[in-house]
C-alpha cells in the first residue's frame, strides 16, 4: 500500500460514521480512534522490526562528534529528488552544512532536508520512501 493510498483511507475514514480503525501497511500497524465527538485525535502506530531502526535515537550527548539530520516535519522521506536520479547522499559521502541529503514530501510539497554540519555521512537510518515524524533522525553524521 502507498502513503497516499493510505492518506486517502484516513480522509475517508474522518468523514465516516465509523469510530475506529485498524490497518497494516509495509510492516507498521496503524489503529485510529475517533473521540466521542468524532475527531481523530488518538492514533497508535506499531512496527515491525526493521521499521524500529528508523526511529532508534543518536546519542548526541555520548559522541560529540555525532550528529543526527532530523525531519523537520511528518511526511514521506525520499533520498533522491526522482527514482531515476542518484541519491542526495551515500554512507561515506562528505556533506556541509546546508547540502541537501533528502526531501520529505508532505500534503503533495517536497520540503529539503538540509545537513546540520560538516562531515561525513555514518549511517542512512531510514529506507527510501518512508513515513516519518517530525524530529526522527534521518542521517547520521560524523
Amino acid at each position: 500500500m502507498e502513503l497516499k493510498e493510505f492518506f486517502e483511507i484516513w480522509d475517508r475514514f474522518e468523514t465516516s460514521k465509523a469510530k475506529e480503525m485498524e490497518l497494516d501497511m509495509n510492516g507498521i500497524h496503524f489503529s485510529i480512534k475517533k473521540d466521542s465527538e468524532g475527531t481523530c485525535n488518538k492514533a497508535a502506530v506499531t512496527m515491525d522490526s526493521l521499521q524500529e531502526k528508523a526511529f532508534r535515537k543518536v546519542d548526541e550527548k555520548s559522541d560529540k562528534s555525532l550528529k543526527g539530520v532530523k525531519a523537520p516535519l511528518v511526511g514521506t522521506f525520499y533520498l533522491a529528488a526522482s527514482p531515476e536520479e542518484e541519491p542526495f547522499v551515500k554512507v561515506g559521502d562528505y556533506v556541509h552544512s546546508g547540502d541537501v541529503v533528502g526531501i520529505i514530501e508532505a500534503m503533495k510539497l517536497m520540503n529539503e532536508v538540509k545537513a546540520t554540519q560538516d562531515g561525513r555521512v555514518k549511517e542512512i537510518l531510514v529506507e527510501d520512501e518512508t513515513m516519518v515524524e517530525f524530529g526522527q533522525t534521518l542521517i547520521v553524521i560524523e
